[in-house]
């Protein structure tokens, strides 16, 4: 009994509730790692070949700074696990999962102060889920929920927090605000006119 109980404690504890988990079962890389200029890699029609063959291992990019650049790994020369990129001053750029070339499951950004730039959610190769970004500051700027590849509904803020669309899809159509243009802008503290396009 005790034993069961620190097995299921052990299990919760090493849990991470706050990233989702990818939603295939994780295929084993191999523990190959090859520089992206080597010049035995080549891309050749959707696949990474590695001497002539699909490549399985992991490939990983440096900045000339020696900076970590790029780590994605590869199955049988498609992307499947995890890409991470890094801006040239070491934070952390993009987190994205592919499962069998395309993407999956969750893709993060952030910008270079360390915010968080997006958050998507895939489901072989679609937007599935929440579709969210944030601007530079860190205010939200857009939040779009998706089905398969369909924007079923979805909010978006200028930097000052004024709506600038606010929609839902029925039937395959949208109803609501959508990406509305101001009229005019502020510029040396006057009110002038934008001619819309």
């Amino acid at each position: 009994m005790i034993i069961l109980l620190l097995i299921c404690f052990l299990s919760c504890a090493t849990h991470d509730n706050s990233q989702p988990l990818p939603v295939n079962k994780p295929i084993t890389i191999p523990a190959v790692a090859i520089l992206a200029d080597d010049s035995l890699l080549q891309h050749n029609n959707g696949s990474w070949l590695y001497k002539g063959q699909p490549f399985s291992g992991t490939i990983i990019a440096w900045y000339p700074s020696h900076q970590l650049q790029s780590s994605q790994s590869f199955y049988n020369g498609k992307e499947e696990g995890w890409l991470v990129t890094f801006y040239p001053n070491g934070v952390r750029e993009r987190k994205r999962y592919f499962h069998a070339g395309e993407k999956d499951s969750v893709s993060y950004g952030w910008w270079d102060n360390g915010n968080l730039r997006f958050e998507y959610h895939f489901a072989h190769g679609n937007y599935n889920g929440d579709f969210k970004e944030w601007y530079y500051s860190g205010k939200p700027l857009q939040y779009i929920v998706y089905n398969n590849g369909t924007d079923m509904s979805g909010k978006g803020w200028r930097e000052n927090g004024k709506l600038y669309m606010n929609f839902i899809n029925k039937n395959g159509r949208r109803y609501g605000l959508m990406n509305a243009q101001p009229c005019y802008s502020l510029r040396g503290e006057r009110g002038e006119y934008v001619k819309s396009n």
